[in-house]
């Protein structure tokens, strides 16, 4: 028997139909053992949704609605009673971004709104870069966490996917502090390993119908990617969504350090993707030749992967190699960040590794002088300030910036993007 690996589903759904989303839901969970294999009735369960901020659905910056709902859903028909949903915008409120989607009481299938204001100091002596967190007080309070996150890029950490989605569990107006003490995207990485190894949650799924690609994890664009994405592993499901658009998954910080510290792996010989064998095929065009990774260098031959076998209930699947997932549902033009080097010597110091960081810049002639970024600028005396007047853009003093880009993700006219130097 070799070593088992970690399961990741691939479900096909080319539209946020709210059936067709419950559908390929219930879908992904049964290949993965069941809704019963990640909750119980008795138990109090919260779902965690990406509400970055207040968005329209259609703007890609959240966890889609129909998504929220179906997995709501599914609860409710498993007689799951004690449930609620939320997140910790860090700009914002939860009900504010819930209402914007338009969840309501009557849709959410008796699930309760989570406030998500209320923090719990949390303690983690076992933590290996973080032993404390202020968690919001539904997080203390929930016997089963599932992470419903967003295919979205990321300036710091590339991608932003199920290991980044934790990050919410944290009360809002603390999460700048969060850059400050750990800043950079190795060590921020490892912090985030940290709230995984405490909270354990049980289920993730990636919202990839329609993704974020560009300048994200907020100000990006749409881009329909047609896939959900299922896993118990946060690195694996993460490493899906690298191969499936052409980025190495060792460029991302929270892969290496994912693995690295025990939440999962990103090694493709040790990940088992799966989908159903009834799966249309929705190609958006690249070949295996123009990936930067073969399937040599995940360990994968079409043996390990090929034929059908019997799914849990019932279900039949396919096992999918890096070669076929790519082909079948990848995009090798999807707009992210695949320049940079993996880890070296020298790129395991924080200063070293801040200084080859990209930097944050303004556009000027999308700058409307709101002054979001200044007021969640985490540094002490502030990074970017109103330098030259609030009549001019705000100005950046790169000898204070940690990079963290709280200022890029919170900016409401997306006139802040991310680059190196040279560029």
């Amino acid at each position: 028997m070799g070593e088992k690996r970690a399961r990741v589903v691939i479900v096909p759904c080319d539209s946020y139909e709210e059936e067709k989303v419950y559908c390929a839901m219930r879908t992904g969970i049964d290949l993965l053992g069941g809704i019963g294999k990640f909750a119980s009735p008795q138990e109090k369960i919260l779902v965690k949704p990406n509400f970055l901020s207040a968005a329209l659905p259609e703007k890609a910056v959240t966890t889609h609605p129909a998504v929220i709902k179906a997995m709501l859903r599914i609860l409710s028909e498993a007689g799951c009673t004690e449930v609620k949903y939320g997140d910790s915008p860090g700009h914002g409120s939860c009900a504010g971004a819930a209402a914007k989607i338009g969840l309501t009481p009557e849709n959410t299938f008796g699930a309760g709104l989570a406030d998500m204001s209320e923090e719990v100091l949390t303690t983690f002596p076992e933590g290996l870069t973080a032993q404390e967190f202020y968690f919001a007080k539904e997080v203390t309070e929930a016997d089963a966490i599932i992470s419903l996150c967003k295919m979205k890029t990321h300036a710091l950490e590339r991608i932003t996917g199920a290991v980044k989605n934790v990050y919410g569990l944290i009360c809002g107006y603390r999460k700048a502090a969060g850059h400050v003490k750990y800043p950079n995207a190795s060590v921020f990485a490892r912090m985030l390993a940290d709230i995984h190894r405490c909270v354990k949650p049980r289920l993730h799924i990636m919202d990839g119908i329609v993704a974020m690609e560009g300048n994200g994890p907020g100000s990006g664009d749409p881009v329909s990617m047609k896939v959900l994405l299922f896993s118990e592993d946060p690195v694996a499901l993460d490493t899906v969504f690298c191969t499936l658009v052409y980025l190495d998954p060792e460029l991302v910080p929270t892969n290496i350090q994912g693995e690295a510290m025990g939440i999962g792996t990103y090694h493709r010989s040790r990940i088992e993707v799966v989908t159903p064998a009834e799966a249309p095929v929705t190609n958006h065009g690249g070949t295996d030749a123009d990936h930067v990774r073969t399937d040599a260098d995940y360990g994968e031959t079409d043996a390990d992967h090929g034929g059908t076998d019997a799914g849990h209930a019932g279900r039949s699947f396919e096992r999918l190699n890096g070669a076929a997932l790519r082909e079948r549902y990848g995009n090798r033009q999807f707009r992210v960040d695949r320049k940079g080097t993996k880890r070296t010597f020298l790129l395991r110091y924080s200063d070293f590794m801040t200084s080859l960081a990209k930097r944050p810049r303004i556009d000027k002639d999308l700058c409307i002088r709101c002054g979001v970024c200044v007021e969640h600028c985490p540094v002490p005396g502030k990074a970017v300030s109103f330098k030259n007047g609030r009549d001019e853009p705000p100005v950046y003093d790169y000898k204070k910036c940690i990079r963290c880009y709280c200022c890029q993700e919170m900016c409401p006219r997306h006139a802040i993007t991310a680059g190196r130097r040279k560029e």
